[in-house]
């Protein structure tokens, strides 16, 4: 195997379980009566202790795991990512596959490049370049094709559940956004793997892991391992694997397993039903990482 197909394959898995975590999480919350507080302070605390874990057996992450703490200014910039960032990403995602579903939450999440695009516009009062308006307007119409199926006197999904996919998509862009100073200096696993510690750490002052514990069976507690487990921990173990064979852009144009895998999963054991209209606008939404990529290639 070549390397460059061992990082498209790693790359693919990493996405797909993400994205089957998804559905996993829904089940979960319709069968179990699972409260979002405790799967996102479990999971984020669980995780970021298994991924500093895996730091410490790292020779080249060990130093950065502990160097990062006797610098202000990267503390400061960790604590606005923790919240911001990766705790706002985790809550508001699973708020919108608990109160819609998972296919249509990871589909609006993938609104992320675009709001970064217009961030980076009037941030910077950059002019818009071409393939940033076509983005802008394939992920305008798909949204729009995605909420209503073509027919703009009804939604196809609550109005709670498009509001918080949208949100979803403006937190996946702070996600990217706001870690960049720190990313360079320590790098994703060290910025990661705390900034999950400390969130998990801070959402249980407001709900303790030890407190409304589900009543899983096994199949429960088997799902719910594996969106620890797999759907964050390993998943990420594969994509920073992906990293060493293919560039960064390749492995973001291969995020789109994500949704895609969210949405068979959906489709086949949740009875999830999409329309043309609802395929088109999720075929659009997804197209605007390729505009973009496209359109870096050629800037």
């Amino acid at each position: 195997m070549s390397g460059s197909t061992r990082g498209i394959l790693y790359a693919s898995i990493g996405a797909i379980c993400w994205g089957i975590s998804g559905p996993i999480a829904q089940l979960l919350f319709t069968n179990y009566d699972l409260k979002l507080g405790w799967l996102i302070g479990s999971k984020m605390l669980f995780g970021g202790i298994m991924l500093l874990a895996f730091g410490l057996t790292q020779p080249k992450e060990r130093p950065k795991l502990f160097t990062i703490w006797r610098d202000k200014t990267a503390i400061i910039h960790l604590v606005i990512f923790t919240i911001f960032g990766m705790t706002a990403m985790q809550a508001v995602y699973y708020k919108a596959v608990a109160v819609g579903n998972a296919a249509t939450a990871t589909i609006l999440q993938f609104l992320s490049p675009v709001f970064i695009v217009i961030f980076t516009i009037v941030r910077y009062k950059k002019v818009p370049r071409r393939g940033d308006v076509w983005a802008i307007v394939a992920a305008l119409v798909g949204t729009f094709l995605l909420i209503t199926g073509g027919n703009p006197t009804k939604l196809t999904i609550s109005p709670a559940a498009f509001f918080w996919g949208v949100v979803t998509g403006v937190a996946a862009a702070a996600y990217v956004l706001l870690p960049e100073k720190i990313l360079d200096q320590y790098g994703s696993m060290t910025v990661s793997a705390w900034s999950m510690v400390v969130g998990g750490i801070l959402f249980n002052f407001v709900q303790p892991v030890w407190r409304d514990v589900p009543k899983f069976d096994v199949a429960g507690w088997a799902g719910y391992l594996f969106i620890v487990v797999f759907g964050s921990v390993i998943a990420y173990f594969i994509y920073l694997a992906s990293l060493a064979y293919i560039s960064a852009t390749a492995t973001g144009l291969l995020d789109a397993f994500e949704p895609l895998s969210a949405t068979i999963v959906s489709v086949i054991f949740l009875n999830l039903t999409f329309g043309i209209m609802e395929t088109i606008g999720t075929v659009l939404i997804l197209s605007t990482v390729f505009i973009l990529a496209l359109a870096n290639r050629h800037s």
